[in-house]
């Protein structure tokens, strides 16, 4: 299971500023795009999905998320020319320049961008992650003494922290919570010592829940 960790991105972004949010949950970040040459995207593409750059007419916006769509389309399919036809010494010095962090970081952003495009399909992550590595494991095969490869095992499984914020609400309006649930929020601190008290004093447990046992 991969450990938690916010993503660095290093030097994929020169900065990151207080803006209009990128996507939901971006917490209103506008990052700036690093100055490099072009690849799948144009350096303008970079500045507009970073939200520096706008258009006062929606149809020249409504071009500009075309051509990247386009372009990002024919980035991906040529991975299956890559992947088979550029040469391994090529192959090798293309990841010694990136270097090892910028590679994990590329890396875990094409994971999150594959996860994305599958809908969060787990189970059709798990098998395209296992069609990926059998190719190429199968892939130079004349410069490894090992047979070829036939099964490879690829387990996601993501864990959710609880809503801490939706819980309490949802406690508030006298939802039925879990017994779980009500300890995830004994233990965030978000009741009061008055509050528990009551809720071992009431009826139920909780809004919507068993009964307690009978007290003498």
């Amino acid at each position: 299971m991969a450990e938690e960790s916010d993503p660095g991105y290093g030097e994929l972004f020169s900065g990151i500023e207080g803006a209009k949010g990128l996507d939901e949950g971006s917490d209103g970040l506008k990052i700036s795009p690093e100055d490099r040459p072009r690849g799948i995207l144009s350096p303008t593409d970079r500045e507009y999905l970073c939200g520096h750059k706008e258009y006062a007419q929606p149809q020249t916006d409504a071009n500009r998320r075309q051509d990247i769509r386009e372009r990002v389309k024919n980035g991906l399919k040529d991975f299956a020319l890559l992947w088979l036809f550029l040469d391994r010494k090529e192959r090798e010095k293309l990841f010694d320049d990136l270097g090892e962090q910028e590679t994990d970081e590329v890396i875990e952003s094409m994971v999150s961008f594959a996860h994305l495009g599958l809908a969060r399909d787990k189970t059709r992550m798990e098998e395209r992650i296992q069609r990926g590595v059998l190719g190429a494991e199968n892939a130079d095969k004349l410069f490894r003494s090992g047979g070829r490869a036939s099964d490879v095992d690829v387990s996601i499984d993501v864990e959710y922290d609880p809503d801490i914020e939706k819980l309490y609400e949802r406690f508030e309006k006298g939802q039925e919570l879990t017994d779980s649930e009500i300890g995830v929020l004994v233990r965030s601190g978000r009741f009061e010592a008055s509050e528990i008290e009551n809720l071992q004093n009431t009826k139920t447990r909780f809004p919507g829940g068993t009964e307690e046992s009978t007290r003498s």
